[in-house]
């Protein structure tokens, strides 16, 4: 009897050999750019999104983000924002209390409540989400947002994202 194989499938987008290995996707130079690391807040209610977006920085972004905050609520990223100068929000959007459209409205329109850093106000945010079709992506731009990345996270999705973000808007906070 001949062995038992598996049928063919095509390699996983977000599962490449280059992600598990750790090497870049795509060149560093546009990011590299920069006089220090970027630095970013992620913002998400679920520990395992955290822990894989945390990892996704730190194995394909060392060179040139610095992971300076990891937020689980909106309302503790509107606090930290009142606070620290950050240059990139990633930004859950399906969050209790206040959702990631109401956390972006709020960075955007501060209230005495959320006195956000006028720095801040202005910060790029990507919506990382599994809520991407295209009126949601129309919505996330009203509300300020400056793109969205779709979960499970494609490393060079991800990259093209923050490049652009940061390059569109020359934002980055000081120190």
């Amino acid at each position: 009897m001949p062995p038992i194989t598996p049928p063919w499938s095509p390699p996983s987008p977000t599962m490449s050999m280059e992600s598990i290995s750790g090497s870049p996707l795509l060149s560093d130079v546009t990011l590299q750019q920069f006089s220090r690391k970027i630095k970013i807040m992620i913002v998400d209610d679920n520990s395992i999104n955290l822990t894989i977006l945390s990892r996704v920085l730190h194995v394909h972004f060392a060179e040139t983000v610095e992971l300076s905050a990891v937020m689980t609520s909106g309302v503790a990223a509107l606090e930290r924002l009142s606070k620290e100068e950050f240059d990139l929000i990633l930004m859950d959007i399906d969050m209790p209390v206040l959702t990631g459209v109401e956390t972006t409205i709020a960075i955007r329109q501060p209230t005495p409540e959320y006195p956000i850093l006028e720095q801040n106000q202005k910060v790029p945010i990507i919506a990382v989400t599994t809520s991407d079709g295209e009126i949601q992506r129309e919505l996330y731009q009203h509300v300020g947002m400056s793109c969205c990345v779709s979960k499970p996270i494609v490393v060079s999705k991800l990259r093209f994202a923050i490049e652009d973000a940061v390059n569109s808007t020359g934002h980055l906070a000081v120190g």
